[in-house]
């Protein structure tokens, strides 16, 4: 992920001129202004989260004015809060979450500096893969009915006040109930509303909570019916880890039909007293 953080610095941080170092390679002799990269910790989440990680940068200029310090500090900020990246395929998401620490003037490296911290989540639980018909699916489209400004699809979203991302995903199978024709299923989704301003999310969490509770239902890919039994939601749960909706949904699945040869051809064999042949 070093690489990657760096790269996008390098392209994005014109006035260090592409001055990014690591803390082993840095030290005073650094050419100024340019930047330190540095990870500060990780942090094991769930399952389909992954994990976050916490990403410190360090801009150095010369030691004239902290001016020059905000101004480093800017494109820093630009370059990498809200933005989506992939990592080896699969993707993360950069947040500025403030300084780590207040301005320092550095008499050994005789610079200015001041610490930024990002805080990085991988999205390995946008990898979803479908399997017919699917819930996550019919989500998506009763999303996309409903609420068209959002953004859905998680492979090329980008998450914004104007345009929210909403993800869907499984979270759990509650109940199978077995039948003769195939089996009800009891699941519960998580929908994740993700977008910088928390009053924002705050908003689309309660209007899609309430058309939840509403419309009762959604249509899967086969043109059956996805039941809402239950729906709650808090805004307060992490937009990354947890997602702030819940959803209990009940559908049924087709026991896959078998499949039996057609006839050829059949007659009546008269000498054996009326036995009918199959060829």
């Amino acid at each position: 992920m070093r690489d990657e953080l760096r790269n996008i610095l390098v392209a994005n941080v014109p006035m260090v001129n592409g001055e990014v170092w690591e803390p082993s390679a840095a030290g005073p002799d650094l050419p100024k202004p340019s930047l330190v990269l540095r990870e500060a910790s990780q942090d094991v989440g769930q399952a389909y989260a992954d994990y976050t990680s916490l990403y410190e940068v360090w801009p150095y200029v010369r030691r004239t004015t902290f001016k020059q310090v905000d101004a480093v500090s800017k494109e820093v900020i630009s370059a990498l809060h809200q933005k989506r990246f992939d990592v080896n395929g699969v993707p993360h998401y950069a947040e500025y979450i403030g300084t780590a620490s207040e301005d320092i003037v550095d008499d050994e490296w005789d610079a200015l500096t001041r610490g930024l911290r990002f805080q990085i989540y991988s999205l390995a639980w946008l990898l979803h893969q479908p399997i017919e018909p699917d819930p996550v699916q019919a989500m998506q489209a009763w999303s996309m009915k409903n609420f068209p400004s959002l953004q859905l699809d998680p492979t090329i979203w980008s998450p914004s006040n104007v345009t929210p991302a909403l993800y869907w995903r499984t979270d759990a199978t509650t109940r199978v109930e077995p039948m003769n024709w195939g089996a009800w299923i009891t699941m519960q989704l998580n929908g994740h509303v993700i977008t910088p301003d928390a009053s924002i999310r705050r908003q689309y969490v309660d209007r899609i909570t309430r058309q939840l509770a509403i419309d009762h239902v959604a249509w899967m890919s086969d043109k059956s019916k996805m039941r809402f039994l239950e729906v709650s939601a808090d805004d307060g749960y992490d937009p990354f880890r947890d997602g702030q909706i819940r959803l209990t949904v009940r559908f049924g699945v087709l026991r896959e039909l078998e499949v039996y040869p057609f006839l050829k051809h059949t007659y009546f064999d008269e000498k054996r007293g009326g036995e009918v042949h199959v060829e």
